[in-house]
């Protein structure tokens, strides 16, 4: 994970639901159709942050990636700073079938880069047989679950020795009962992407139980944007890279101010649902979780899980994105790869609109025509309308101020202030409950629609009214 003198460092180019929830843990793993475990990973950057160990949430994870173990020319490894921190959060997690991992390296140490220790240890049969074992030492005096092979970055020049690294680790931890994973790039198409990504092997990526895809850090302002996560995924797929291998990376950090997501939030709590701040002296920006549950339903969809950089980060309130994002599997665990694949979550004005089947909601869906369709009086009433039904005449009526918008069921016309309007969708009623067509009626009420297809988002958000 880029972190500069084990900080934040610098690099470029890098579910509508069962409500019923189920009890499952994250630590349990969510499992698809096909039975494939989701993986909800947190780094844990140990020695930088003031984060109690108390408040990880390692009941809602299934890996935690402790960081970070710092390798040396020789192939030996510089004593951990906190060695009994590791022993409690191996205890913790373990408590809740949660595995740690041990990331080993890292952007730098004490303002020098590590790619030249790697390529030194790599390039040596001894020095890799040394740095093998006395990292298999670690994994036995912690009772660790694995290792992350964290070399930032190898290049053409340095592929082959990447591969021997890596496939001579992955074998000996093996034998050991024990995986292996690596800190992976994003990129920027389904086909092309920085030099780290496009030179590593297929016999390099095999020896990987899974990989954790760096999709952040391309540039300040356009620091980790939603294409770039469904691009990220979309290269390693294409690389022949199993879904169910590919864990996306999320960031909790903004640049260029490098602000945590909890210090955003505790400066103003609407920073939860937004992706930029402006803070001072630089801005922030950021993912907030909106953005974050975008990404987290397009992983469920294509990819095999989500990691968090670092979890530290997070809230420990209703903000948390790893509550968040275990919510979002509970709601989701009963649900087919169709079914998933027709998940809608809508947003409205930032916060998400909840439908509880269970409260006689309904759920969204996307009709035969392709249009969304919205159960008609939840969402209308969170926008303060107010709704009545004419069952003799099978028409709905919403008013808000001075706008009356009527809804003739099995109609492709709404009423406007009594002016008629063609829409593109007729009004229904399915198992009692009446549907709209979303586009025709909130835009009525003053609201642009936006459509996020990958993710299957709808957002709704209120235009300012034009004044006289």
């Amino acid at each position: 994970m880029k972190r500069k003198n084990l900080t934040y460092g610098l690099i470029a180019l890098i579910l509508f639901v069962n409500v019923f929830l189920v009890n499952v843990s994250a630590a349990e793993y969510a499992e698809n159709e096909s039975g494939k475990k989701f993986k909800v990973i947190g780094y844990y950057s140990g020695d930088l942050f003031d984060e109690p160990l108390e408040n990880l949430q390692t009941d809602k994870l299934t890996h935690v990636i402790y960081a970070f173990l710092i390798p040396q020319e020789d192939g030996s490894l510089i004593e951990l700073k906190n060695p009994e921190k590791l022993r409690k959060l191996v205890e913790k997690c373990h408590a809740d079938g949660t595995n740690v991992f041990i990331a080993v390296g890292g952007w730098s140490y004490e303002g020098n880069t590590l790619q030249p220790v790697f390529e030194e240890i790599a390039s040596s049969d001894e020095k890799r047989k040394a740095f093998i074992e006395n990292i298999a030492d670690i994994v036995e005096e912690y009772n660790l679950d694995g290792v992350e092979l964290d070399w930032e970055h190898p290049n053409a020049s340095t592929a082959f020795i990447y591969e021997k690294l890596a496939v001579e680790l992955s074998e000996a931890l093996k034998q050991m009962g024990k995986e292996m994973t690596a800190a992976l790039n994003g990129a920027w198409s389904k086909t092309a992407g920085p030099e780290p990504s496009m030179v590593l092997t297929d016999k390099c990526l095999e020896s990987f139980s899974f990989i954790n895809v760096m999709a952040y850090d391309i540039s300040n302002a356009d620091h980790s944007p939603l294409w770039f996560s469904e691009t990220s995924i979309d290269y390693w797929l294409n690389r022949g890279v199993p879904a169910e291998k590919i864990v996306l990376g999320m960031p909790l950090y903004a640049r260029p101010s490098w602000m945590q997501y909890r210090h955003l939030v505790s400066m103003n709590t609407e920073y939860a649902y937004k992706d930029y701040a402006p803070t001072d002296p630089l801005e922030s920006y950021y993912n907030g979780i909106n953005t974050l549950r975008e990404k987290t339903v397009i992983s469920l969809s294509k990819a095999g899980g989500v990691m968090l950089f670092d979890v530290n980060e997070d809230t420990n309130d209703k903000y948390s994105i790893v509550s968040m994002i275990d919510n979002i599997i509970k709601k989701t665990a009963n649900l087919s790869a169709d079914e998933m694949n027709s998940y809608i979550t809508v947003v409205l004005n930032g916060r998400e609109l909840v439908f509880s089947e269970s409260e006689g909601y309904g759920k969204p869906f996307i009709s035969e025509a392709g249009r969304t369709m919205l159960p008609l009086r939840m969402p209308l009433e969170a926008i303060g309308a107010k709704v009545r039904y004419d069952n003799e005449n099978r028409i709905v009526t919403a008013v808000k101020d001075d706008i009356t918008v009527k809804i003739p069921v099995d109609k492709d016309v709404v009423y406007i202030n009594e002016k008629e309007i063609k829409t593109d969708a007729k009004s229904v009623i399915i198992s009692g409950r009446t549907y709209i067509p979303l586009r025709t009626v909130f835009e009525a009420f003053g609201y642009q629609i936006d459509w996020h297809g990958s993710s299957r988002t709808v957002l709704l958000t209120e235009k300012e009214r034009e004044t006289n």
